[in-house]
């Protein structure tokens, strides 16, 4: 879930001060003010990075006052960073009912859904709700998309991208500035097949935020489908200059200058996404996904160094690569490796 946090970070910080408190009770009440200051207190430890202590905060808060809508709606963003992600659903559900109007809780009560695997159905719910309530916000327009680009839609018996794309058609019509809605356009059009197209969106998005690694890393994507390996390299370059610890982006590097023949440069940035999946792995031991990278990472760099006739080095990285599990690994070493 450690993505999941990251993301998290950049999506409630910003809406802070968004949580509607329209429905909270305002009458005369001896407990109020010090609700009030409960709530304070929590906002100040959360924008310090205490969510827990935040978190005993807006428990305060609700204790002397269990109608103060906007302590439900922070306690939910604190239980997110702290990974109590069903917590943070039960009190976005609960803003949902003091507030049915509340168009930030139904966004992130739908966005928490989609990340824990709920039911597609479940999660398009909550942002149709949030669309009809603010029609006019792409953000919103820019999520469903996301949920319809990547799960599978029963009715349609596929991931339906084309109506991915008209959403995000319909986002970059609000505000043509977002370098995401261009992004995830050209991923739905890549997927299509429509490579050109794709490109154009990613190109795009490189003009807006010239400073965003993933921009460079799907236009480079692109340009490995096309056989633009020199491309591909000078795109993924660019994306290690501005964020040099991701593994995929070595991973990534890796191929294109596998397939253009540069096979130190190749083992060298294998080698690199080795050592950070490997980091990962320490913390997350049972990643399936983390696994399969690895394994691959090391059947490619055994493929670079078959490339090079370092038949040794390339029988080590089979092997290893076999003992994590990887079956396919077990080919290699038996076309290149002596028993």
């Amino acid at each position: 879930m450690r993505n999941l946090v990251i993301v998290l970070v950049f999506i409630l910080l910003p809406i802070m001060a968004m949580a509607q408190t329209a429905h909270e009770e305002t009458t005369a009440n001896a407990n109020y003010p010090q609700a009030l200051a409960y709530l304070a207190q929590g906002k100040a430890r959360y924008m310090e990075g205490d969510y827990h202590s935040a978190v005993i905060a807006y428990n305060k808060a609700l204790e002397l006052q269990d109608s103060l809508v906007d302590a439900y709606f922070q306690r939910a963003s604190a239980k997110s960073f702290l990974e109590d992600y069903e917590g943070a659903l039960k009190d976005y559900s609960t803003v949902i009912r003091f507030d049915p109007d509340n168009v930030s809780a139904y966004f992130f009560r739908s966005y928490l859904k989609h990340e824990l695997g709920f039911q597609r159905d479940s999660s398009l719910l909550d942002i149709n709700t949030a669309i009809e309530l603010s029609p006019g916000d792409a953000k919103l327009y820019a999520r469903r998309a996301y949920i319809k680009s990547h799960t599978f839609d029963l009715e349609e018996d596929k991931i339906n991208h084309n109506s991915a794309i008209e959403d995000l058609d319909r986002a970059i019509e609000l505000d043509d500035t977002n370098p995401e809605f261009f992004r995830q356009r050209g991923f739905s059009k890549s997927q299509q097949g429509a490579t050109l197209a794709a490109a154009s969106d990613f190109e795009k998005a490189i003009a807006i935020d010239p400073e965003n690694a993933d921009n460079y890393n799907e236009r480079g994507l692109i340009r490995l489908k096309i056989e633009d390996f020199q491309g591909a390299v000078e795109d993924f370059t660019k994306a290690i200059e501005i964020n040099n610890d991701q593994e995929y982006l070595y991973r990534n590097i890796g191929l294109a200058k596998y397939n253009n023949k540069d096979f130190y440069g190749a083992i060298e940035d294998y080698s690199r996404a080795i050592d950070l999946i490997s980091e990962e792995l320490r913390t997350h031991k049972f990643n399936r996904a983390y696994k399969f990278k690895l394994t691959n990472a090391y059947i490619m760099r055994g493929a670079s160094f078959i490339a090079l006739k370092k038949v040794y080095e390339a029988c080590a990285d089979f092997s290893k690569s076999y003992e994590l599990g990887e079956k396919r690994a077990l080919n290699y070493l038996k076309k290149y490796c002596r028993p």
